[in-house]
């Protein structure tokens, strides 16, 4: 078995690993690079021809690990993609959207003439996204299933989003079947919602992703730390902006708010969610009833996800009317890390009044506009306009749906014999370096960093 990685070396997206085995050729993971331009450029090259990867795998739905797949059909893959339910279900709105946004952004670069391009063509299509959905193939999670002779797959709960998982790969090597463990986004067990990944007893080979691997999260409410931020904005008239991605984060989200407006904690105001896949991602969410620990009755939730101030927008002509409504209120928004979408509209137009606010509530990785906001910036660029930054910028801390060093830690633990190797990717260089050596201090596993495009030969299976 040899892998490759061509995407999540020393950054938190573009997850994609070529793995080759014997005469099969295949990926765990098909994600898109996101933020600052030098990243999204790289989404053009794949670094590998598509039309030989025979089938895909994977680990969840977020567009940093799915968001390729549609420009892997339009270079020729018509293999099979294997994941969960969940991740099946999520990728039907994910990829589309995603497709849509890449037609969108297209659009507004050929009418602003802001392109070096003329035309300005889309990464993929809405047609490509259609069609690379046709090749999903639903494998029950917690079983083996054999792929080919000598190669099996089984997906394992990962507690960060509906779907995710931790693939385990098992394949016949020179001293007989071992397994390949890729733990995707793992989640730390902390939410609200969501139940805590598996843990997992024997692997030959792990792949570890470190996106928080130099960071601890707080253990303190959530929701209190929230309610002060809110607080503070909105009962002085402002609006409370809060990028998050359309799928978990934005129901964990909705959650907390219900909660805190039940307890007259903060104010009820409109909560407008300005994102078209909202509605469809919390209905996801209440059909994999197995995933969550919110009580069911009669197909609804008995602790809604919505407060009774919530609204959705339907088209893009009801998110330009927000910019024209006055506060309090809060506008939930995609996407997550500030890198496209409505949330750059929004923000262009509310960043510069001094009342305004806007609400991080997750990783924002480097270079990207959130991580710019968070530390300090006074005017930041948007659609090549030079932006004020007048409203304050808040960051809730334990929201994160990704692990921290001590969570990884404390799942590690549950090994029963060291792995032969450990392979970290998914983190930026001081989460990588720093996971490293904790590791290898507590346990003395041998740990190594992947880097773009390195390679790794593992015992036996390979031809």
């Amino acid at each position: 078995m040899e892998l490759t990685f061509f995407g999540a070396g020393n950054t938190v997206t573009g997850s994609k690993t070529l793995c080759h085995y014997k005469h099969q050729k295949f990926l765990v993971d098909a994600g898109l690079f996101q933020g600052p331009k030098s990243k999204r450029e790289l989404n053009w090259q794949l670094g590998f021809k598509a039309d030989e990867v025979d089938f895909v795998i994977l680990t969840h739905a977020h567009i940093d690990h799915s968001g390729i797949l549609p420009k892997l059909y339009r270079e020729g893959f018509r293999g099979p993609i294997y994941c969960t339910r969940g991740t099946a279900q999520l990728l039907r709105i994910l990829l589309i959207d995603a497709a849509y946004l890449q037609e969108e952004d297209a659009e507004y670069a050929n009418k602003s003439g802001y392109s070096n391009h003329s035309p300005a063509l889309p990464l993929y299509t809405i047609e490509d996204a259609e069609q690379v959905l046709k090749q999903i193939k639903i494998l029950k999670r917690d079983d083996w299933h054999q792929l080919y002779p000598d190669l099996g797959v089984r997906f394992l709960r990962a507690g960060h989003i509906i779907g995710s998982s931790i693939v385990q790969i098992s394949f016949v090597a020179k001293e007989g079947v071992e397994i390949i463990t890729f733990s995707g986004d793992l989640g730390n067990g902390r939410s609200e919602i969501l139940l805590p990944p598996v843990t997992i007893h024997e692997t030959d080979y792990l792949v570890l992703e470190a996106t928080y691997g130099n960071k601890l999260q707080p253990r303190v409410s959530v929701e209190r730390e929230m309610q002060i931020y809110l607080n503070r904005v909105l009962n002085r008239g402002g609006v409370m902006i809060i990028p998050a991605f359309s799928v978990g984060r934005t129901q964990e989200l909705l959650y907390h708010l219900h909660n805190l407006i039940k307890q007259k904690l903060i104010p009820e105001v409109p909560i407008y969610v300005d994102s078209p896949m909202s509605a469809q991602a919390n209905r996801i969410f209440i059909e994999n009833s197995d995933e969550h620990q919110l009580k069911i009755e009669n197909d609804k939730l008995v602790s809604p996800i919505c407060p009774h101030c919530y609204f959705e927008t339907k088209d893009r002509e009801e998110s330009q009317k927000l910019n024209s409504k006055s506060g309090p209120m809060i506008i939930i928004t995609a996407s997550g890390m500030v890198t496209g979408g409505r949330v750059l509209h929004h923000l262009k137009n509310r960043l510069p009044v001094k009342s305004n606010g806007v609400m991080f509530v997750g990783f924002q990785a480097e270079e990207t506009k959130g991580r710019l906001l968070l530390e300090g910036i006074n005017t930041i660029r948007i659609h090549h306009e030079e932006i004020p930054v007048n409203a304050e910028v808040f960051h809730v801390h334990g929201m994160s749906a990704h692990a921290d060093y001590l969570d990884m830690l404390d799942w590690l633990k549950h090994l029963k014999r060291p792995p032969k190797l450990i392979i970290l990717n998914h983190g930026e260089a001081p989460g990588l370096h720093n996971l490293k050596r904790v590791i290898e201090s507590s346990f003395n596993f041998k740990v190594t960093i992947a880097k773009v495009k390195e390679s790794f030969k593992l015992n036996g299976g390979f031809d």
